[in-house]
């Protein structure tokens, strides 16, 4: 009799028994995840270097990917009116293991008064841990694109005109 129960229910265990499990496995990576060094523990540091932070409503996606490093991306796609929406971070940690930062990748949208949305995206080069050094690209993500590339000081006025004012270099 009892047999016939577990076969009967064989499947909800099983099913259950994975549930346990992803929860499990997803929240000690993000514990891993949180005490890397060059993950959210860095931010303060990247706020003192002028690079983008990695925000709280972003979640980590690769959490040991050697050759992309890691990335957070937002839960969201596109903005809403009058924000600027921080939608992914890529971070390629330091391979001396004096430093923490290396390169670092991030795009941030903003919808415009026309609907579309324009992205910027910010290539940041960190030189021992304290020297930095930024490219840019904007562009809008439907057609047409009208891609314009940036050096720094071209970084510099898109953020205070996007009113990000921890990235403008002083």
């Amino acid at each position: 009799m009892k047999n016939l129960n577990l076969k009967k229910h064989f499947f909800k265990i099983v099913l259950l028994i994975f549930g346990v499990y992803l929860t499990y496995d997803y929240f000690g990576n993000r514990k891993k995840i949180e005490n890397l060094n060059y993950g959210i523990k860095a931010n303060e540091f990247r706020k003192s270097l002028n690079v983008p932070i990695i925000d709280y409503y972003m979640t980590a996606q690769n959490r040991h990917d050697e050759f992309f490093g890691n990335r957070w991306e937002s839960w969201r796609e596109k903005p809403k009116e009058n924000e600027i929406l921080h939608a992914w971070k890529n971070v390629i940690p330091s391979e001396n293991e004096k430093f923490i930062l290396n390169e670092e990748m991030d795009a941030f949208r903003i919808k415009e008064s026309n609907g579309r949305i324009r992205q910027l995206n910010i290539y940041s080069k960190i030189v021992n841990d304290s020297i930095l050094t930024r490219t840019g690209r904007t562009f809008f993500n439907t057609d047409p694109r009208e891609v314009l590339e940036l050096n720094e000081i071209g970084v510099d006025s898109v953020v205070k005109s996007w009113k990000l004012n921890y990235l403008i270099k002083k």
